[in-house]
């Protein structure tokens, strides 16, 4: 006869090994190398590249053992987990609850993102919507439309959404036309939204501005639905905001490693480059995650699953027998649950102890954290975050007195030719001691550095703009004050202050800035080393340029550019030889826009690059179609912006747009500025090299109007000189312009460069340049600037007789026709 005794007696003995098992393999593993397993979303081996660095971090703090990274797709790391195969766990939020209801991990530390170079330490869910939805304006509008969504499980991307509908009223089992779900990345949803899958998005927060960012996505397609401000939160929200993930480790791990893991990490400087691999800031003590806990037991989501309604008094009576075991299991369950919680609680306790121990170490960790997010680690001054915050605070308290509320916005002037010539390194102690005088010598309420070369400063006690522009004087002498620094005992820099004043010309703490910055472009382009008070005018500047900044960058995609031509004519014969290239801007609306309102505006923001070749296949492209209808071989000159020539990869490019057109390199002149020649010389030196080797010739345009050193055009191997118009307009009659003129030919054609004179209007002025030697010309006289095709025809229609000049000396170049 079968022991009724012996199948519980088995089953505890069963459950007491499970429970005994993770604490041997941790007393028995000699084992020094430790494994972090990171959830990987996308590409596994992106994802261990990604945190590898973190791992040689810790290995390198700590002596104890080595570290690895392991990256796991859910259902891997829930088995790796189980299985207690690996010693730490960084995973998201959500599926970080779950591990911890049900594995017993815990977290020993809360990742700090990097979010548009400030320290993220949440995040939430966006709501969005096509912004020419006029009919949704808050999240109880959404009742009856179609909804996409990331994952049933994504925090971020579904479970903050659905909480916040669910309190907008709206049930989005019920309530919704319909709901999808799109799998992962997020860009699948917006992808979805953009091609009219749904009336509406839920994406997690930074998704959407990550896409304007990258150009992605155009301005005013998205808008978001109820946004919420959350003060220092950078990105726009439509829910609740919850911890970011924390960094876990499993019940095996031993305790000492566990402490020494969670220092290490919370020491992690904010530049180190774990971080900078990783994409975060740093880590902090880990944070409280209630707030998570309470949105998954309120939505019944694991694991806080909703319980089954059983009706018990319906079973009894159908099938007693069936409900008879069922309690039976359960008393024996209850049992075995108690033996393992008895053990568990004990397990706790002694990791209560060792947290509380941990914790008195961890808090001037913290307090050195707390500090380093609010100050500039070079400095030692208030950040941009602590400047708002104090910013916002003089704001408050602006109406108890009757003094003025200043903010002077500070920006270093050519601060980057010490970077350049003289090292970063050299830099950064120069804004070392201006951290140090500016803390010591300069009264402010607060001085903050926002970043390279910027400060900002708040005055809350001057009585009015006199005793104002007092303080702002005595802050452009204190910063012309000598540095001593890298070998430098007399080394000087100026700065330009833009000026804003609370109440006068804004009201809000970020206008208050973006004003004063306006101010502060205004004192650079006075001059530089003054201040500038902001005016209503400098706004509209600004807007205006964004505005043509935003049109430009559609003319480029819309090919609203075009190219026009401006002939060259040979002296000696009057045969136009050649043309040169110059850009204009059709727009739709505006009409012809002039160069010289878009071309300052697209070197600034470098979208002279992208203008730049256009222009140059634009060109070539024309001169090999001339050819094929018979006009005479053209030469054809180019600009050449100074970021062009900067850039890397020019000669690559030019070879690239000669072998697609056709054109062959001795008909190609690219013309460059003296400023470009002059101000990177180091860098145009190799770059002009490499261009001559392609068989291009070489131009300096404008000459006269910089810095006009011969020597140096002997030095790049420059082919042709061209003489700026403001020293033609007035020849013959004005003296001092022909002398210049004529010392220019004189010179350049004892260096063997040819040279030709822009802007000429008159035949006094062809005469006179002729008479000294000059070898080609181009100008109104001529011709103005034409379209392709109207210039084919100006050709056409050209009578070399009746500019056919001859010059006393003899050309070089143009000798031939």
């Amino acid at each position: 006869m079968r022991n009724p005794f012996v199948l519980p007696r088995l089953l505890v003995l069963l459950v007491s090994l499970s429970v005994a098992a993770p604490a041997a393999a941790e007393e028995g593993d000699g084992a020094r190398v430790y494994t972090i397993s990171v959830l990987a979303f996308r590409d596994a081996e992106e994802t261990a590249i990604q945190w590898q660095p973190t791992a040689a971090y810790l290995s390198e703090q700590i002596d104890a053992g080595e570290f690895r990274i392991r990256a796991l797709n859910y259902p891997e790391l829930d088995g790796a987990v189980a299985s207690g195969e690996i010693d730490f766990v960084l995973t998201n939020t959500g599926h970080y609850i779950r591990l911890e209801a049900e594995k017993g991990i815990t977290r020993l530390a809360t990742l700090i993102a990097e979010e548009e170079g400030q320290p993220v330490r949440q995040f939430g869910g966006t709501i969005l919507v096509l912004d020419d939805r006029h009919d949704l304006q808050s999240l109880a509008d959404l009742r009856g439309q179609r909804l996409l969504a990331v994952k049933e499980d994504s925090l971020g991307g579904w479970l903050a959404g659905q909480a916040a509908l669910r309190r907008a009223g709206v049930d989005p089992r019920k309530d919704l036309a319909s709901l999808d779900f799109t799998g992962m990345p997020h860009d699948r949803v917006l992808d979805g939204l953009l091609n009219g899958r749904a009336d509406a998005g839920i994406v997690r927060t930074g998704v959407l501005e990550a896409q304007l960012r990258a150009g992605d996505l155009a301005p005013d397609t998205l808008r978001v639905l109820e946004p919420r401000e959350v003060a220092g939160f950078p990105f726009a929200h439509s829910t609740r905001l919850y911890p970011e993930w924390p960094f876990s480790r499993l019940a095996h791990t031993p305790d000492h490693l566990a402490e020494a893991v969670s220092i290490a990490l919370l020491s992690l400087p904010a530049d180190h480059p774990a971080a900078r691999a990783g994409g975060y800031h740093g880590w902090s003590a880990p944070l409280s995650y209630a707030s998570v806990h309470a949105l998954l037991e309120d939505l019944g989501h694991p694991p806080y699953d909703r319980p089954v309604v059983i009706d018990l008094r319906a079973f009894w009576e159908t099938r007693p027998e069936v409900l008879l075991g069922l309690l039976a299991g359960l008393l024996l369950l209850s049992g075995l649950a108690a033996l393992y919680y008895r053990r568990l609680n004990a397990r706790l306790s002694l990791e209560v102890e060792q947290r509380r121990a941990a914790e008195a170490r961890l808090r001037s960790h913290e307090a050195q954290l707390a500090y380093q997010a609010g100050h500039d680690p070079l400095t030692g001054l208030p950040n941009r975050t602590l400047l708002h915050e104090q910013l916002n605070e003089a704001i408050e308290q602006a109406g108890d007195g009757n003094g003025l509320l200043a903010i002077l916005f500070v920006d270093l002037d050519r601060f980057k030719t010490i970077n350049d010539s003289l090292g970063h390194r050299v830099g950064d102690d120069l804004l070392q001691i201006l951290g140090e005088r500016l803390k010591t010598q300069f009264e402010a309420r607060t001085v903050a550095r926002i970043g390279g070369d910027e400060f900002i400063a708040i005055i809350d006690d001057v009585a009015d703009h006199r005793e104002l522009e007092g303080r702002a004087r005595q802050l452009l002498a204190l910063i012309a004050e000598p540095f001593a620094v890298g070998g430098w005992n007399d080394l000087q820099v100026g700065a330009s202050i833009g000026i804003a004043l609370f109440g006068e010309d804004a009201t809000e703490a970020g206008n208050l800035i973006t004003h004063a910055d306006a101010a502060m472009y205004e004192a650079k382009d006075a001059g530089r080393n003054t201040f500038r008070f902001y005016r209503t005018a400098l706004t509209d500047a600004a807007n205006q340029r964004l505005e043509t900044e935003n049109r430009l960058r559609r003319a480029l995609t819309h090919g609203e550019l075009e190219v026009f031509y401006q002939p060259q004519i040979k002296t000696t014969s009057g045969a136009i030889t050649g043309v040169e290239a110059l850009v204009r801007w059709r727009d739709p609306e505006r009409g012809l826009i002039a160069p010289d309102v878009f071309i300052p505006l697209a070197e600034e923001t470098g979208l002279i690059a992208d203008v730049g070749a256009f222009v140059l296949h634009e060109a070539c492209r024309q001169v090999v179609d001339w050819d094929r209808a018979g006009l005479p071989p053209l030469e054809i000159s180019v600009n050449l912006s100074a970021r062009q020539v900067a850039a890397p990869g020019l000669q690559q490019q030019v070879r690239q747009v000669l072998q697609e057109t056709g054109l062959p390199a001795r008909r190609l002149i690219l013309e460059l500025t003296e400023s470009t020649l002059m101000e990177q010389s180091d860098t145009t030196r190799g770059t002009l090299q490499q261009l001559k080797q392609l068989g291009v010739a070489l131009a300096i345009d404008d000459f006269g109007t910089g810095y006009s050193s011969l020597a140096y055009l002997k030095e790049f191997a420059i082919d042709i000189l061209k003489i700026d118009q403001t020293f033609v307009r007035d020849l013959p009659e004005d003296r001092n312009d022909a002398e210049l003129a004529v010392t220019i030919i004189g010179m350049a054609h004892n260096l063997g460069l040819d040279v030709l004179a822009e802007g000429v209007e008159s035949a006094a002025q062809l005469g006179f340049l002729a008479s000294q030697g000059c070898d080609a010309w181009q100008g109104y006289l001529c011709s103005p600037p034409l379209p392709a095709d109207a210039l084919a025809e100006r050709v056409r229609r050209h009578a070399p007789e009746h500019f056919a000049r001859h010059p006393a000396a003899p050309a070089r170049r143009w000798a031939n026709p």
